[in-house]
């Protein structure tokens, strides 16, 4: 095997994959498919890094001690120069529940296993992205675990296999590629982030590497080759969206089409003049510094400005991450991957960083036992800040119970405990189990006994499905099937989240679009079909409890902001200057739900209790009392908030 050397069409190549992924941080709409750029760097280290290895095992000098030098050296410096930046600067902005999540991330990127731990923190109640800085070293993780195994593997075949190395590296390929079309599928979050699933885009490069496919000829192969590469490279940039499956097999677009431009070599002339120029080039050697410096410098941007930003301020953005991404590719990158620095042996390099990945690990346990370290504020951003905490505390205890235990009635009680059999329950999404404390202290003193039974991320209608959230169908039915079995239960209590139901999206802080629902009677998934599936899923649901009083919890503001960090930035920092929800606005969310639901009441019997109409007043909908946050995110009720709203529960309970 020859040895390896420089191709400026590998550093254009990169170039593309950080462009596009930080124009689609960005929000750049041009480019929808923009995060495949990941899937690009995965099979551009395949190739080069493998290429080394196997240069290495070729010339017999290949030592594990030599290789986890050479990445430590290539990875770590810039890495840690980043973290230590986030953790010193985000501690002047972050309000303790961020700091703290920010803390465990710090913890789990020390340790290579913030893909997994992004994975396993991408539940339902998880922060949004926004708040999360170092969410971008997933795919750090990904490759480190991969480099983990695959020096290994690779120096075992080529000592007692290597006749098969091709073989062996081909049909982990496919089982890593079936693993991810079927995971994608079925559990997504996994799919992305966990490293079995990617592992195939990094074995394309390593397939490359060992010459798997045969040699191109210069000419019009090569050409070939390479123009048809660059184009799927494009298509996927452009035609794919953040709704489509994926990684899966969509990931084949980006992969084969990088791998395509790996394989046409150095002597296209379609690569050199797209990938070659002085530019590219550039923008490829400080690739790896741009796209470590690029999401915290977003995600700081976007913390204190409470909005997305204009155009002028994304091209300062931009300017911004090339500015942090050539610093740190010349003031950190570059002296110790190129060995200036000749005190820094390969022993004081390793034991330099076992005590840099302690440090990460005791900086992760130090805030999560202080948390989130509110101090750092003085005391009434504090108490603002606090209110992120202040949730439900049974939600581990009685929100998303398995199906079997609703059916079977092992459901949490409510209200007065000594007041007989329950007479009244409460269903609903993540909205009933914010709401659950305050209705809970309602019933209590009118000596009403009750049941909860909520699913956060589940719409409380009958008979549909949310698309892609599959396990939301059988809880609520389980739910509506037991109470009926329930005769003493006079009163249901039903709230939801119910603007996103009807109009497909979600607002606020965390806004999205694309909350699509569906049932029996659909033909097709959209925003016009979403407001068809809501009335057929509430008449079903009111319907199928014809026999029961049925009360309709609604128009709960969903507010703009988060709203405990709003309030804390603004007693912080006075910003942003303005916290509270405009009427207005509030209106404008819930028109065509007031519309509805007036109509549908023509149709069936239900009441409505309109929460909004205690909240907001004739220009706004408040969000604290007397120094008390009524939210403890951007649109679920902190528990004080609902402790507050005791009348309106009162009155929705029956009393007079």
């Amino acid at each position: 095997m020859k040895a390896l050397s420089y191709r400026t069409d590998i550093d254009g190549l990169r170039a593309v994959a950080v462009a596009a992924v930080v124009l689609y941080h960005a929000g750049i709409k041009a480019l929808p498919g923009g995060f495949v750029g990941v899937d690009i760097f995965f099979v551009i280290s395949g190739y080069l890094i493998s290429g080394i290895i196997f240069n290495d095992l070729e010339q017999a000098r290949f030592s594990l001690a030599r290789f986890y030098e050479r990445r430590i050296r290539r990875i770590q410096p810039a890495l840690i120069a980043m973290v230590l930046v986030v953790m010193v600067g985000y501690a002047a902005i972050y309000v303790p529940i961020d700091y703290k999540s920010l803390a465990q991330s710090v913890g789990a990127t020390a340790t290579f296993s913030s893909n997994i731990y992004f994975f396993v923190k991408s539940g339902y109640f998880d922060p949004a992205s926004e708040t999360k800085p170092l969410l971008h070293t997933w795919s750090l993780a990904v490759e480190e675990q991969y480099y983990l195994l695959f020096p290994l593997l690779v120096a075992l075949l080529w000592k007692y296999g290597r006749r098969h190395i091709n073989l062996v590296l081909a049909v982990l390929t496919v089982l890593s590629f079936a693993l991810s079309v079927w995971q994608a599928r079925v559990a997504p979050n996994a799919a992305f982030y966990l490293p079995f699933d990617r592992f195939w885009e990094l074995l394309i490069g390593a397939l490359l590497a060992h010459g798997a496919a045969a040699p191109v000829r210069k000419g019009w192969p090569a050409e070939g080759l390479s123009a048809l590469g660059l184009l799927l490279i494009m298509a996927a940039l452009v035609l794919l969206s953040p709704g489509m499956v994926f990684p899966g097999e969509t990931a084949l677009l980006p992969c084969v089409g990088a791998a395509l431009v790996l394989h046409a070599g150095r002597d296209s002339r379609c690569a050199a003049a797209v990938l070659g120029n002085p530019l590219m080039v550039f923008i490829g050697k400080i690739s790896y510094s741009i796209y470590l410096w690029h999401w915290p410098l977003y995600v700081a941007i976007r913390y204190l400005s409470f909005r997305v930003l204009t155009p002028a301020e994304t091209a300062l953005y931009l300017a911004a991450c090339v500015l942090a991404g050539w610093a740190s590719w010349r003031f950190v990158e570059q002296p110790f991957r190129h060995h200036t620095d000749r005190s820094m042996t390969r022993r004081s390099l390793f034991g330099v960083t076992a005590v840099m990945t302690a440090a990460g690990v005791a900086f992760a346990v130090m805030v999560q036992l202080g948390v989130g370290l509110p101090w750092r504020f003085d005391a009434s951003t504090q108490a603002f800040a606090a209110a992120a905490f202040d949730t439900n505390p049974d939600r581990s205890r009685c929100d998303r119970l398995p199906v079997e235990r609703i059916r079977s009635g092992q459901v949490c009680e409510i209200g007065a405990r000594l007041a007989g059999k329950p007479t009244f329950v409460l269903i609903g999404d993540s909205f009933g189990d914010a709401i659950a404390p305050g209705v809970d202290e309602a019933a209590r003193r009118l000596g009403k006994r009750g049941l909860v039974i909520t699913n956060s991320g589940c719409f409380p209608l009958l008979g549909i499905r949310q698309v892609g959230h599959d396990e939301c169908t059988a809880p609520t039915r389980a739910a509506i099937e037991y109470v009926l079995t329930q005769p003493e239960i006079s009163l249901v209590l039903v709230v939801g989240r119910w603007t996103s139901a009807l109009l497909g999206s979600r607002y606020g802080q965390t806004a999205a679009d694309g909350w699509f629902i569906e049932d029996d009677q659909s033909t097709s998934v959209g925003y016009a079909e979403n407001a068809a599936v809501f009335e057929r899923g509430l008449l079903r649901t009111v319907q199928a409890l014809k026999d029961k009083q049925v009360n309709i919890l609604a128009y709960i503001p969903e507010q703009r902001y988060d709203i405990p960090r709003a309030l804390a930035l603004n007693s912080a920092y006075d910003l942003p200057q303005v916290v509270a929800l405009p009427l207005s606005e509030h209106e404008q969310r819930q028109r065509q739900l007031r519309a509805v639901l007036t109509r549908l009441q023509g149709e069936s019997k239900f009441s409505v209790t309109d929460v909004g109409a205690t909240l907001c007043d004739a220009s706004k909908c408040a969000v604290q009392v007397n120094g008390v946050a009524l939210y403890a995110d951007d649109n679920h009720l902190s528990r004080r908030g609902a402790l507050m709203l005791e009348p309106v529960w009162e009155k929705a309970l029956g009393a007079n």
